[in-house]
């Protein structure tokens, strides 16, 4: 049994319901008629608690109504004048929604029944804009008796409808009466009076008339069952996707842009070190002292392989088919484990050198070069090293051969070679005290410089991409959330708490970011496969895209991006979802 006590509504200084008091049947169809604007959907829905701004009380099986939206799951079904179902939802899920937020077991059995019943079984799988007024206001009755609510609520039920959909929809309703207690309000006295059992008039803000007795039913509930809801955010997700298609889009390419920069940046310093490590000269230094006086004899250290006297290579003379050939020179070390050739092998007589592979190909192929000296010295090309990032054009020749270039020595230099993986310690420690000079090291330490900025320069513009794409998040996601304010409001009509709306919202907003990430991923990932092994960049840059470990493994970026975007979109969603939590659902679902 429902009871009014002392319920008053003010709307400004317009008093609307003054002290009305009602105690209203378990069963029967009670009908609300008055003018239009004097209160009735007011006090409706203040009857069924969507509206909580009044004075007085309601009470429910003699106990005071206290959880709103308990009370409104449990025992309240509503038909508004229109918009009484969410456009992203088929009409099956829509029927079945009320039940689901109420978190009551239906069967598909009696679904079918019902829906057969009211003549729209053919129509489950339709939207709805794709239905007539008359089957909506089917499919609503429908919901109200998939959930078997003690209460029905009908906010002008034959509104928009012609005479003989309204006399359906009202012999419907007859018909749940039988069971339950509908509410009907309506500006057609005639329906009502043909229809209901008793009729009550709002007029000057108080509510006049009779109710007839009807027999006191037990009230029962479906067994309960408890829905994700889940498909909710999904079809929601589904129903906006030509929005969603642009932004998905926009991120893929930003997630693609930060992929590649932060893959290639890591290629090329993988490329520095390698060729680094694979260069003839990696160990190898010249040192001078600062006085520029000559060494009187070799200095020791405990970290240096091998030391000698400079040899000044460039004063030779170079030609291959009478052609002068200028390129870098110098003698191979004595350590040799690191240096990777592309063909032959490495000089074992004084005569014999090799070539680095740009040379290689530029003089076609050379068996022998000549070197000019104080003689004339065919030296034969034994081998060609391979490729790296330093790639230059140079020759490089036996040690063997500084017993025939004595006039060439540099007393005031010397050539210092540092033992294997010692070399940086050895560069660092001689510097104290002698002027050193290291073309690997040095030329390393100048790329790693320019790269640094490079990549700061990149950070800052993927830090600006992911503002800009966080602006559009939320841009897109308050639009959509905006366009749904009246699904929301519907939803919070069914008894859904706002907590689990909230959790719905987030839920959704996390998929988003999922997608996004995904979509992002994937395409990164087919990128960095064809780059690296169909268009084959290394051997048109001289690098590969490589993933370097962030925190566990190399594929750390992958999640790195994943969590990047779950706290853009939830960051995005944020104020929107805020907004809809705090919306008034009576100024929303309010026809009149």
């Amino acid at each position: 049994m429902l009871e009014l006590k002392h319920i008053s509504k003010r709307f400004e200084e317009h008093l609307i319901i003054d002290d009305v008091s009602l105690v209203l049947p378990d069963c029967g169809m009670v009908g609300i008629q008055g003018t239009s604007g004097c209160g009735k959907s007011t006090l409706l829905y203040i009857i069924g608690m969507l509206d909580d701004d009044f004075a007085g009380e309601i009470f429910y099986n003699g106990e005071k109504v206290m959880d709103r939206s308990e009370f409104i799951s449990q025992n309240i079904s509503y038909m508004m004048q229109n918009k009484d179902f969410i456009s992203a939802l088929t009409i099956k899920e829509n029927i079945t929604l009320a039940s689901q937020v109420s978190q009551f077991d239906y069967s598909p059995a009696i679904l079918q029944k019902i829906t057969t019943q009211l003549s729209i079984q053919d129509l489950l799988k339709r939207y709805p804009h794709q239905l007539s007024g008359g089957q909506l206001k089917r499919a609503s009755i429908a919901k109200a008796m998939l959930k078997q609510s003690p209460i029905i609520l009908c906010d002008e039920p034959t509104g928009a409808l012609h005479s003989q959909q309204a006399q359906i929809v009202m012999q419907e309703l007859k018909k749940l009466s039988l069971k339950s207690l509908v509410i009907i309000v309506s500006h057609d006295p005639l329906l009502l009076k043909q229809y209901c059992d008793s009729v009550l008039t709002l007029e000057n803000a108080k509510l006049k008339g009779r109710l007839k007795k009807t027999p006191i039913i037990q009230t029962t509930h479906p067994q309960p069952k408890t829905y994700s809801m889940f498909f909710y955010s999904f079809k929601q997700l589904l129903y906006q996707r030509n929005k969603l298609l642009f932004l998905f889009l926009f991120q893929w390419i930003v997630i693609v842009a930060f992929f590649l920069i932060v893959t290639a940046m890591n290629g090329v310093f993988d490329a520095i070190s390698e060729s680094e490590k694979s260069s003839v000269q990696v160990n190898m230094m010249t040192i001078e002292k600062k006085d520029s006086s000559a060494f009187e004899e070799l200095i020791t250290h405990l970290q240096i392989k091998n030391v000698t006297y400079d040899y000044s290579l460039e004063q030779l003379q170079w030609s291959y088919q009478n052609k002068d050939i200028t390129c870098f020179i110098s003698f191979l070390p004595i350590q040799t484990s690191h240096i990777q050739l592309s063909k032959g092998r490495l000089p074992q007589n004084s005569h014999e050198i090799i070539l680095s592979l740009p040379l290689y190909q530029t003089l076609k192929q050379p068996q022998t070069l000549t070197c000019l000296t104080d003689t004339k010295i065919e030296m034969q090309v034994v081998g060609v090293l391979e490729e790296h990032f330093f790639t230059q054009e140079e020759i490089y020749c036996s040690p063997l051969l500084q017993n025939e270039l004595s006039a060439f020595k540099d007393m005031k230099t010397l050539c210092v070679e540092a033992k294997e993986q010692s070399h940086q310690m050895l560069y660092k420690s001689l510097s104290q005290d002698y002027f050193v000079y290291s073309d690997v090291i040095e030329r390393v330490e100048n790329y790693q410089s320019i790269l640094s900025l490079a990549r700061l320069i990149a950070y800052v513009f993927i830090g600006i991409s992911f503002f800009v794409s966080l602006l559009l998040i939320g841009i897109v996601e308050s639009t959509i959330y905006y366009e749904r304010t009246h699904d929301v409001a519907y939803l919070l009509s069914l008894g859904m708490k706002r907590k689990r709306l909230f959790v719905l919202s987030i839920i959704e907003a996390l998929s988003l970011g999922i997608m996004m990430a995904i979509g992002g991923c994937l395409l990164s990932a087919f990128l960095y496969f064809y780059f690296n092994n169909v268009y084959l960049l290394k051997e048109h840059f001289g690098i590969l895209l490589s993933l370097h470990p962030i925190l566990l493994s190399q594929y750390d970026l992958y999640g790195f991006i994943f969590i990047c975007y779950m706290l853009m979109t939830m960051l995005g969603a944020l104020l929107p979802t805020r907004k809809m939590m705090s919306i008034n659902m009576i100024d929303v679902l309010r026809e009149e």
